[in-house]
Protein backbone atom coordinates (compact mmCIF):
# COMPACT_ATOMS: atom_id res chain seq x y z
CA UNK A 1 0.00 0.00 0.00
CA UNK A 2 1.47 3.31 -1.01
CA UNK A 3 1.31 6.29 1.31
CA UNK A 4 -2.26 7.52 1.24
CA UNK A 5 -1.43 10.86 -0.36
CA UNK A 6 1.13 13.64 -0.67
CA UNK A 7 -0.93 15.50 1.92
CA UNK A 8 -0.34 12.78 4.47
CA UNK A 9 3.38 12.95 3.82
CA UNK A 10 3.25 16.62 4.76
CA UNK A 11 1.91 15.69 8.17
CA UNK A 12 4.16 12.73 8.95
CA UNK A 13 6.24 14.74 11.40
CA UNK A 14 3.03 16.14 12.88
CA UNK A 15 1.56 12.74 13.61
CA UNK A 16 4.83 11.52 15.08
CA UNK A 17 5.06 14.51 17.39
CA UNK A 18 1.45 14.18 18.44
CA UNK A 19 1.90 10.49 19.14
CA UNK A 20 4.97 11.20 21.26
CA UNK A 21 2.87 13.41 23.57
CA UNK A 22 0.26 10.73 24.15
CA UNK A 23 0.60 7.76 26.52
CA UNK A 24 1.68 4.57 24.82
CA UNK A 25 -1.24 2.28 23.97
CA UNK A 26 -1.74 -0.82 26.04
CA UNK A 27 -0.03 -3.74 24.28
CA UNK A 28 -2.47 -6.06 22.58
CA UNK A 29 -2.02 -9.77 22.02
CA UNK A 30 -0.80 -10.90 18.63
CA UNK A 31 -3.89 -11.45 16.49
CA UNK A 32 -4.85 -14.96 15.49
CA UNK A 33 -4.40 -15.63 11.78
CA UNK A 34 -7.82 -16.39 10.27
CA UNK A 35 -8.44 -19.77 8.72
CA UNK A 36 -7.28 -19.94 5.10
CA UNK A 37 -4.48 -17.37 5.51
CA UNK A 38 -0.87 -18.35 5.98
CA UNK A 39 1.96 -16.63 7.75
CA UNK A 40 5.02 -16.25 5.54
CA UNK A 41 8.31 -17.46 6.94
CA UNK A 42 9.99 -14.69 8.91
CA UNK A 43 13.54 -15.97 8.42
CA UNK A 44 13.84 -16.17 4.65
CA UNK A 45 17.54 -16.25 3.80
CA UNK A 46 19.22 -14.71 0.74
CA UNK A 47 16.26 -14.63 -1.60
CA UNK A 48 17.20 -13.42 -5.09
CA UNK A 49 14.39 -10.96 -5.73
CA UNK A 50 13.50 -10.05 -9.32
CA UNK A 51 15.97 -9.34 -12.06
CA UNK A 52 16.56 -5.87 -13.45
CA UNK A 53 14.72 -4.22 -16.32
CA UNK A 54 16.89 -2.63 -18.96
CA UNK A 55 15.99 0.67 -20.66
CA UNK A 56 18.38 1.39 -23.47
CA UNK A 57 19.34 4.25 -25.76
CA UNK A 58 22.30 3.25 -27.92
CA UNK A 59 25.03 2.06 -25.56
CA UNK A 60 23.60 3.97 -22.61
CA UNK A 61 21.54 1.92 -20.16
CA UNK A 62 19.13 2.60 -17.33
CA UNK A 63 18.77 -0.49 -15.11
CA UNK A 64 15.53 -0.52 -13.12
CA UNK A 65 14.77 -2.55 -10.03
CA UNK A 66 11.06 -2.97 -9.29
CA UNK A 67 10.02 -3.20 -5.65
CA UNK A 68 6.88 -4.32 -3.84
CA UNK A 69 5.68 -3.69 -0.32
CA UNK A 70 5.07 -5.41 2.00
CA UNK A 71 7.64 -8.20 1.83
CA UNK A 72 8.23 -11.25 4.03
CA UNK A 73 9.28 -10.01 7.47
CA UNK A 74 12.90 -10.76 8.26
CA UNK A 75 13.85 -11.78 4.72
CA UNK A 76 17.44 -11.27 3.59
CA UNK A 77 17.66 -10.15 -0.01
CA UNK A 78 20.51 -11.36 -2.19
CA UNK A 79 21.39 -8.00 -3.73
CA UNK A 80 24.38 -9.19 -5.80
CA UNK A 81 22.85 -8.24 -9.17
CA UNK A 82 21.87 -4.77 -8.06
CA UNK A 83 25.24 -4.17 -6.40
CA UNK A 84 27.02 -5.26 -9.58
CA UNK A 85 25.15 -2.56 -11.50
CA UNK A 86 25.91 0.01 -8.81
CA UNK A 87 29.60 -0.85 -9.14
CA UNK A 88 29.40 0.45 -12.74
CA UNK A 89 26.77 3.15 -12.33
CA UNK A 90 27.40 6.81 -12.98
CA UNK A 91 24.13 7.88 -11.34
CA UNK A 92 21.23 6.61 -9.23
CA UNK A 93 17.67 7.92 -9.58
CA UNK A 94 15.23 7.70 -6.71
CA UNK A 95 11.54 6.98 -7.12
CA UNK A 96 9.29 10.01 -7.65
CA UNK A 97 8.10 11.55 -4.42
CA UNK A 98 6.20 14.55 -3.11
CA UNK A 99 6.82 16.86 -0.19
CA UNK A 100 5.25 19.80 1.56
CA UNK A 101 7.79 22.18 3.08
CA UNK A 102 7.34 24.59 5.95
CA UNK A 103 10.38 26.84 6.37
CA UNK A 104 10.02 27.39 10.10
CA UNK A 105 13.25 26.03 11.60
CA UNK A 106 13.75 24.14 14.84
CA UNK A 107 12.13 26.66 17.19
CA UNK A 108 9.26 27.12 14.78
CA UNK A 109 8.59 23.39 14.98
CA UNK A 110 8.61 23.55 18.77
CA UNK A 111 6.07 26.37 18.67
CA UNK A 112 3.97 24.29 16.29
CA UNK A 113 3.75 21.27 18.62
CA UNK A 114 0.54 22.29 20.44
CA UNK A 115 -1.23 22.50 17.06
CA UNK A 116 -0.26 18.95 16.16
CA UNK A 117 -2.24 17.15 18.84
CA UNK A 118 -5.34 15.55 17.37
CA UNK A 119 -4.34 15.97 13.73
CA UNK A 120 -5.64 12.45 12.97
CA UNK A 121 -8.96 12.99 14.72
CA UNK A 122 -12.35 13.41 13.10
CA UNK A 123 -13.66 17.00 13.22
CA UNK A 124 -16.06 18.02 16.00
CA UNK A 125 -15.20 15.09 18.22
CA UNK A 126 -17.04 12.60 16.04
CA UNK A 127 -16.16 8.92 16.10
CA UNK A 128 -16.15 6.38 13.31
CA UNK A 129 -19.67 5.24 14.12
CA UNK A 130 -20.81 8.85 13.56
CA UNK A 131 -19.30 9.17 10.07
CA UNK A 132 -19.71 5.65 8.66
CA UNK A 133 -22.89 3.77 7.67
CA UNK A 134 -23.86 1.18 10.28
CA UNK A 135 -23.06 -1.88 8.07
CA UNK A 136 -19.60 -0.49 7.24
CA UNK A 137 -18.87 0.27 10.88
CA UNK A 138 -19.96 -3.24 11.84
CA UNK A 139 -17.48 -4.71 9.33
CA UNK A 140 -14.80 -2.43 10.74
CA UNK A 141 -15.45 -3.53 14.33
CA UNK A 142 -15.01 -7.19 13.40
CA UNK A 143 -11.73 -6.57 11.59
CA UNK A 144 -10.50 -4.15 14.25
CA UNK A 145 -11.06 -6.76 16.95
CA UNK A 146 -9.19 -9.35 14.88
CA UNK A 147 -6.15 -7.29 13.92
CA UNK A 148 -5.90 -4.26 16.25
CA UNK A 149 -7.53 -5.47 19.45
CA UNK A 150 -9.06 -3.31 22.17
CA UNK A 151 -7.38 0.02 21.38
CA UNK A 152 -10.34 2.44 21.55
CA UNK A 153 -8.39 5.55 20.50
CA UNK A 154 -8.55 4.60 16.82
CA UNK A 155 -12.35 5.05 16.92
CA UNK A 156 -11.74 8.82 17.08
CA UNK A 157 -9.59 8.89 13.93
CA UNK A 158 -10.57 9.94 10.44
CA UNK A 159 -11.46 6.89 8.32
CA UNK A 160 -8.30 7.14 6.19
CA UNK A 161 -6.01 7.00 9.23
CA UNK A 162 -7.99 4.19 10.85
CA UNK A 163 -7.82 2.27 7.55
CA UNK A 164 -4.05 2.66 7.42
CA UNK A 165 -3.70 1.35 10.98
CA UNK A 166 -5.89 -1.66 10.20
CA UNK A 167 -3.98 -2.46 7.01
CA UNK A 168 -0.57 -2.30 8.69
CA UNK A 169 -1.64 -4.55 11.55
CA UNK A 170 -3.28 -7.03 9.18
CA UNK A 171 -0.22 -7.47 6.96
CA UNK A 172 1.97 -7.85 10.02
CA UNK A 173 -0.27 -10.65 11.25
CA UNK A 174 0.47 -12.75 8.15
CA UNK A 175 4.24 -12.39 8.37
CA UNK A 176 4.70 -9.35 6.15
CA UNK A 177 6.57 -6.12 6.77
CA UNK A 178 6.87 -2.70 5.10
CA UNK A 179 10.56 -2.54 6.03
CA UNK A 180 12.60 -1.10 3.15
CA UNK A 181 14.72 -4.18 2.38
CA UNK A 182 16.14 -2.78 -0.87
CA UNK A 183 17.44 0.56 0.34
CA UNK A 184 18.89 -0.99 3.47
CA UNK A 185 20.78 -3.62 1.46
CA UNK A 186 22.18 -1.13 -1.06
CA UNK A 187 23.06 1.74 1.28
CA UNK A 188 26.65 0.64 1.96
CA UNK A 189 27.42 0.03 -1.71
CA UNK A 190 26.11 3.46 -2.72
CA UNK A 191 28.05 5.11 0.10
CA UNK A 192 31.26 3.34 -0.87
CA UNK A 193 30.86 4.52 -4.47
CA UNK A 194 29.89 8.03 -3.44
CA UNK A 195 26.52 7.65 -5.16
CA UNK A 196 23.62 9.65 -3.79
CA UNK A 197 20.22 9.02 -5.39
CA UNK A 198 18.92 11.97 -7.35
CA UNK A 199 15.82 13.09 -5.47
CA UNK A 200 12.98 13.43 -7.96
CA UNK A 201 10.49 15.38 -5.91
CA UNK A 202 7.61 17.78 -6.46
CA UNK A 203 7.34 20.21 -3.57
CA UNK A 204 5.03 22.91 -2.35
CA UNK A 205 5.88 25.33 0.46
CA UNK A 206 3.33 26.19 3.11
CA UNK A 207 3.83 29.70 4.48
CA UNK A 208 1.56 29.33 7.52
CA UNK A 209 1.80 25.74 8.77
CA UNK A 210 -0.07 26.43 12.00
CA UNK A 211 -3.00 27.85 10.06
CA UNK A 212 -2.91 24.96 7.60
CA UNK A 213 -2.98 22.43 10.45
CA UNK A 214 -5.94 24.21 12.00
CA UNK A 215 -7.75 24.13 8.68
CA UNK A 216 -6.85 20.47 8.13
CA UNK A 217 -8.47 19.51 11.43
CA UNK A 218 -11.85 20.82 10.28
CA UNK A 219 -11.62 19.99 6.55
CA UNK A 220 -13.87 17.34 5.08
CA UNK A 221 -12.39 14.56 2.95
CA UNK A 222 -14.20 11.98 0.85
CA UNK A 223 -12.27 9.12 2.42
CA UNK A 224 -15.09 6.63 2.90
CA UNK A 225 -14.25 4.86 -0.36
CA UNK A 226 -10.65 4.48 0.77
CA UNK A 227 -11.87 3.08 4.08
CA UNK A 228 -14.23 0.57 2.47
CA UNK A 229 -11.63 -0.55 -0.08
CA UNK A 230 -9.22 -1.13 2.80
CA UNK A 231 -11.78 -3.33 4.53
CA UNK A 232 -12.15 -5.27 1.27
CA UNK A 233 -8.39 -5.74 0.99
CA UNK A 234 -8.02 -6.92 4.55
CA UNK A 235 -10.99 -9.29 4.28
CA UNK A 236 -10.17 -10.77 0.88
CA UNK A 237 -6.71 -9.84 -0.44
CA UNK A 238 -4.20 -10.80 2.24
CA UNK A 239 -3.47 -14.05 0.34
CA UNK A 240 -2.74 -11.98 -2.81
CA UNK A 241 -0.41 -9.69 -0.87
CA UNK A 242 1.40 -12.72 0.55
CA UNK A 243 1.69 -14.26 -2.91
CA UNK A 244 3.13 -11.02 -4.36
CA UNK A 245 5.64 -10.78 -1.53
CA UNK A 246 6.67 -14.39 -2.04
CA UNK A 247 6.91 -13.93 -5.83
CA UNK A 248 9.17 -10.88 -5.42
CA UNK A 249 11.41 -12.71 -2.96
CA UNK A 250 11.76 -15.65 -5.37
CA UNK A 251 12.27 -13.39 -8.38
CA UNK A 252 9.20 -14.76 -10.17
CA UNK A 253 8.43 -11.90 -12.56
CA UNK A 254 5.78 -13.90 -14.42
CA UNK A 255 3.86 -14.45 -11.20
CA UNK A 256 4.17 -10.77 -10.29
CA UNK A 257 2.62 -9.80 -13.59
CA UNK A 258 -0.19 -12.32 -13.29
CA UNK A 259 -1.18 -11.67 -9.68
CA UNK A 260 -3.87 -9.11 -8.90
CA UNK A 261 -2.40 -6.03 -7.30
CA UNK A 262 -4.29 -4.99 -4.18
CA UNK A 263 -2.98 -1.42 -4.23
CA UNK A 264 -5.01 1.17 -2.36
CA UNK A 265 -2.90 4.15 -3.30
CA UNK A 266 -5.01 5.60 -6.10
CA UNK A 267 -8.27 5.37 -4.17
CA UNK A 268 -6.85 6.92 -1.03
CA UNK A 269 -5.00 9.63 -2.94
CA UNK A 270 -8.23 10.68 -4.62
CA UNK A 271 -9.85 10.90 -1.20
CA UNK A 272 -7.27 13.37 0.04
CA UNK A 273 -6.42 15.23 -3.16
CA UNK A 274 -9.84 15.54 -4.74
CA UNK A 275 -11.16 18.25 -2.46
CA UNK A 276 -10.88 21.96 -1.96
CA UNK A 277 -8.29 21.75 0.82
CA UNK A 278 -5.61 20.11 -1.34
CA UNK A 279 -6.39 22.32 -4.34
CA UNK A 280 -6.15 25.47 -2.22
CA UNK A 281 -2.54 24.71 -1.28
CA UNK A 282 -1.43 23.30 -4.63
CA UNK A 283 -1.19 19.72 -3.40
CA UNK A 284 -3.57 18.27 -5.98
CA UNK A 285 -1.01 18.26 -8.80
CA UNK A 286 2.09 17.16 -6.89
CA UNK A 287 2.04 13.51 -7.93
CA UNK A 288 1.73 14.24 -11.66
CA UNK A 289 4.52 16.81 -11.36
CA UNK A 290 6.78 14.28 -9.63
CA UNK A 291 6.17 11.65 -12.31
CA UNK A 292 6.91 14.14 -15.10
CA UNK A 293 10.13 15.10 -13.31
CA UNK A 294 11.15 11.44 -13.07
CA UNK A 295 10.71 10.93 -16.81
CA UNK A 296 12.76 14.07 -17.50
CA UNK A 297 15.52 12.94 -15.12
CA UNK A 298 15.63 9.43 -16.63
CA UNK A 299 15.95 10.84 -20.15
CA UNK A 300 18.64 13.28 -19.06
CA UNK A 301 20.62 10.54 -17.32
CA UNK A 302 20.33 8.22 -20.33
CA UNK A 303 21.71 11.00 -22.51
CA UNK A 304 24.63 11.81 -20.18
CA UNK A 305 25.64 8.50 -18.58
CA UNK A 306 26.53 5.05 -19.85
CA UNK A 307 25.01 3.34 -16.78
CA UNK A 308 22.22 4.55 -14.51
CA UNK A 309 20.47 2.65 -11.74
CA UNK A 310 16.90 3.35 -10.59
CA UNK A 311 14.44 1.94 -8.08
CA UNK A 312 10.71 2.09 -8.84
CA UNK A 313 7.55 0.54 -7.42
CA UNK A 314 6.77 -2.62 -9.36
CA UNK A 315 3.53 -1.07 -10.64
CA UNK A 316 5.59 1.51 -12.51
CA UNK A 317 7.69 -1.27 -14.02
CA UNK A 318 4.94 -3.66 -15.09
CA UNK A 319 1.89 -1.47 -15.72
CA UNK A 320 1.02 -0.20 -19.18
CA UNK A 321 0.52 3.21 -17.56
CA UNK A 322 3.74 3.03 -15.55
CA UNK A 323 6.95 5.01 -15.89
CA UNK A 324 8.88 2.29 -17.74
CA UNK A 325 6.06 2.04 -20.30
CA UNK A 326 6.20 5.83 -20.66
CA UNK A 327 9.87 5.58 -21.62
CA UNK A 328 9.05 2.79 -24.08
CA UNK A 329 6.43 5.04 -25.70
CA UNK A 330 9.17 7.61 -26.27
CA UNK A 331 11.18 5.13 -28.30
CA UNK A 332 13.55 3.72 -25.68
CA UNK A 333 14.24 -0.01 -25.91
CA UNK A 334 12.90 -1.82 -22.84
CA UNK A 335 13.90 -5.39 -21.98
CA UNK A 336 12.49 -7.45 -19.11
CA UNK A 337 15.00 -9.43 -16.98
CA UNK A 338 14.83 -12.62 -19.06
CA UNK A 339 15.16 -10.68 -22.31
CA UNK A 340 18.21 -8.76 -21.06
CA UNK A 341 19.90 -12.02 -20.08
CA UNK A 342 19.08 -13.57 -23.46
CA UNK A 343 20.81 -10.64 -25.13
CA UNK A 344 24.02 -11.31 -23.25
CA UNK A 345 23.70 -8.63 -20.60
CA UNK A 346 24.92 -10.71 -17.65
CA UNK A 347 25.39 -8.17 -14.93
CA UNK A 348 25.84 -10.56 -12.02
CA UNK A 349 25.54 -14.21 -11.08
Amino acid sequence: MRPASPLLLAFVFAMAAAHAQQPAPTPTPTPTVPSGERVLDTAVVRMPGPGLWKVRKGDHTLWVLGTVSPLPAGMVWNSARARAVLAQADAVIGAPSVAVDADIGFFGKLALLPSLVGVRANPDGRQLNDVLPAPVHARWLGLKQRYIGRDASVEKWRPIFAASKLYNEAVRSVGLSSRDVVRTALADTMKARGLKPVAVSARVKVANPKGVLKEFKTAQFADRECFEKTLDRVEHDLPALSARADAWARGDVQALGALPNPDLGDVCERAMLGGAFAAKYGMDSLESQARAKWIAEAESSLARHRTTFAILPMNDVLSRSGLVAALASKGYVVEAPGEAAANGDHIAP
